[in-house]
């Protein structure tokens, strides 16, 4: 039965890329705001989640800020929806007339290098179009890709990934495959924004709260001794444009692999939770960021 539910579900969403890539871009993005606007007034899905986090995060914003942050993180996650369903549209265009980068110096220089490197990303902005625009300016890149549930749905998103020329890496090969990747030269991305659990997390510091993060990009950067760049993806006023902005990440081991992982993992979690700050209605406030605590009776949902 849940086979079934699963193909209708992928069907509704392939049906509705079909429409979507028919539409002029503005039009598209008007329409993903308003689905946006049902998630969040009519549907109210994972809501109170939102709302709760935001309160969290931001103490000193009044509930009517709250509110609108919320609202608008619907709206946002509703435009890139639309975004990435108009990939295989998207692969004949220049990718130049959507995303402007801020920083690819950083990849250009590992490219005449010849290095491979460490890319840390977060579920901020648009992430899927920074990576399918990353590739599209010709740097090689491989993404650790998380299986969705519906199967139906993971191999639409994965086929959509491929035309757009970004590589896979599989979690259950994650650390070998990612690490001779990293050697040929290419470009290996982490998402390491959600809750990782007790096994996998390491607990540091997420907006004045312990949070169990991935230590993947950490021990990758570590043991391979390349670069390692945040990537963050800006949305314009305009709503179609992004500005890609790449940060290199200045790291000094101390000799000690523990620490230099747990440290290591609190940078990236800070330079995350400053861009999140600044652009608090990108971020993906839907995830349950505090549910792993280090005491299992601390429970913040």
């Amino acid at each position: 039965m849940k086979k079934i539910v699963y193909f209708f579900e992928f069907l509704l969403v392939y049906l509705f890329g079909v429409f979507v890539r028919f539409l002029p871009l503005n039009i598209a993005l008007w329409l993903g705001r308003c689905l946006g606007d049902v998630a969040f007034f009519m549907l109210k899905i994972r809501k109170k989640i939102v709302l709760k986090n935001l309160a969290f995060a931001f103490p000193g914003r009044s509930s009517d800020e709250i509110y609108s942050i919320a609202k608008d993180t619907y709206r946002f996650s509703g435009m890139s929806f639309v975004e990435f369903l108009r990939f295989p549209k998207l692969k004949h265009k220049n990718i130049d007339d959507y995303v402007e980068f801020d920083g690819s110096e950083y990849l250009d220089k590992l490219i005449a290098e010849k290095s491979g490197a460490v890319l840390i990303g977060a579920h901020f902005g648009n992430w899927e179009i920074m990576g399918a625009a990353i590739c599209q300016k010709g740097y090689p890149l491989d993404v650790l890709a998380f299986k969705q549930h519906n199967e139906y749905f993971n191999n639409l998103i994965d086929s959509y990934r491929n035309l757009m020329g970004i590589g896979l890496i599989q979690l259950k090969f994650a650390l070998r495959t990612g690490l001779k990747a990293i050697k040929a030269g290419r470009f290996v991305a982490f998402l390491a924004d959600q809750d990782a659990g007790r096994r996998d997390g390491i607990f540091v510091d997420f907006f004045g709260r312990p949070a169990s993060t991935n230590q993947g990009p950490a021990i990758f950067a570590l043991k391979s001794e390349v670069p390692v760049i945040m990537g963050f993806c800006i949305r314009g006023e305009s709503f179609s444009k992004h500005k890609v902005k790449l940060i290199p990440v200045d790291f000094h081991k101390s000799g000690n692999f523990e620490e230099d992982v747990k440290n290591f993992t609190a940078l990236y979690n800070k330079i995350t939770e400053g861009f999140i700050k600044k652009y608090p209605a990108h971020w993906f406030w839907f995830h349950k960021r505090w549910k792993t605590q280090p005491e299992e009776k601390d429970t913040f949902y």
